[in-house]
């Protein structure tokens, strides 16, 4: 399991970011250049980055009772949110979010990470999890400003396949590490 699954294509898809005009200028350092007008991602970072989530997911579900969310809000992508949050066992949003979503419902509940599939549109997200100190793994393209996420992962966020593969890979890291809890409580 792990970055080592990836593509070539997926990794060719993934680097494509958006046009010049629309990228955020607090990217340039994530960015190799343009092609024909579009943005093109270092594949580097993308891989770097997924490697950092990684570890992270590794070491905070190796205690016991961790929970993540995944958080998707849109309509053509939530499908594989769903489909990988229920794999892992986790908890999963891709309803409407209103404001104050956290405050008042989540931080009864015990939300360790979230995971947001395209940071852009789900800013406001990230913003209350940021005010609740809750550690936030999101995809970040070429024209979002990472700086509200913890640990941004470099990538297309409007490839549905791209999407599945990321938030997949998460999910079996989260198996992966739950079964590992499991065989050392059984010995």
């Amino acid at each position: 399991m792990g970055i080592n699954k990836f593509t070539k294509d997926f990794l060719y898809y993934g680097s494509l970011g958006h046009k010049s005009k629309s990228v955020d200028s607090k990217v340039y350092s994530n960015i190799v250049g343009y092609r024909k007008n579009v943005s093109v991602i270092n594949v580097e970072k993308t891989k770097e980055s997924l490697f950092l989530v990684n570890q992270f997911l590794k070491l905070i579900f190796i205690k016991k009772d961790t929970a993540i969310l995944f958080i998707n809000l849109n309509e053509d992508s939530k499908s594989v949110t769903k489909l990988c949050a229920l794999r892992s066992v986790e908890s999963f949003l891709v309803n409407n979010w209103s404001s104050g979503t956290f405050t008042n419902v989540i931080s009864n509940n015990k939300v360790d990470v979230i995971f947001v599939l395209g940071s852009k549109d789900n800013y406001f997200v990230i913003q209350e999890a940021n005010k609740l100190n809750i550690p936030v793994i999101g995809i970040v393209d070429s024209d979002t400003n990472s700086n509200m996420v913890s640990f941004p992962i470099w990538a297309n966020d409007n490839s549905i396949d791209l999407c599945y593969s990321i938030t997949h890979n998460i999910s079996d890291i989260i198996i992966e590490t739950k079964l590992l809890n499991y065989g050392f409580s059984c010995s």
